[in-house]
């Protein structure tokens, strides 16, 4: 598999829109999210956002703060892009080794195009296969975020039937709580502790340890 890394200020915005303004994703027990990820930003924009009283205004406040030294993020984000391909290059093979002993499955996928952004928090498209990463942390870092939504891809892509059965919010947090096999270091989401906590001391393969249904316990 390749990847492609490049900032894109479009999809910045986007993020900024979708996770600041208004945060349109599943929480997981994040009761508190949206105030962190503003609480690292000056206080003019965030006041500036949170007075915003329609999407439009909020994104022209955003693309207004992150133009603020466009071009020098660009060039820089330009060389983290490069190295994260470098990175990927040398590092990659390891991860989809890893990936394919989990599901017992090839890493189904021949290209995923990344986007940086400027927002510690990392969305994404398994649809039009792309995936935001946070730019401001190390190489290590950057490759543990694309190897924990990978497993949200394989999980996707081999177990995406069991979206009927369990519908969107169990089967998100499912999706989540596998990531205990890719992302130990992580300490996961308040709503999948418990989850987590069982899948950890399970044995085998991700097919095998759904298979189990033991899981559905803890959803």
């Amino acid at each position: 598999m390749n990847i492609k890394v490049e900032y894109v200020f479009s999809r910045d915005v986007w993020n900024y829109l979708n996770s600041l303004y208004s945060f349109r994703w599943l929480k997981y027990g994040r009761n508190d999210i949206q105030n962190k990820l503003l609480s690292s930003l000056p206080v003019q924009f965030r006041d500036s956002l949170k007075g915003a009283t329609n999407d439009d205004a909020a994104k022209k406040i955003i693309s207004d703060f992150l133009s603020e030294n466009l071009e020098g993020r660009k060039a820089k984000y330009s060389l983290i892009g490069k190295e994260m391909e470098l990175s990927w290059v040398k590092q990659g093979h390891v991860i989809e080794k890893k990936l394919q002993k989990l599901y017992d499955n090839p890493v189904p996928f021949k290209t995923l195009k990344i986007y940086l952004s400027s927002l510690p928090i990392c969305p994404y498209n398994y649809e039009k296969g792309w995936i935001m990463v946070f730019a401001g942390t190390k190489v290590e870092r950057r490759l543990q975020i694309l190897t924990h939504e990978l497993n949200h891809f394989m999980f996707y892509y081999y177990f995406g039937y069991l979206r009927k059965e369990l519908g969107k919010e169990k089967f998100e947090s499912l999706k989540e709580a596998l990531t205990i096999f890719t992302n130990p270091e992580e300490k996961g989401y308040p709503a999948q502790q418990k989850l987590r906590t069982w899948l950890a001391k399970q044995k085998g393969s991700i097919p095998t340890i759904i298979e189990s249904r033991g899981w559905k316990k803890y959803l």
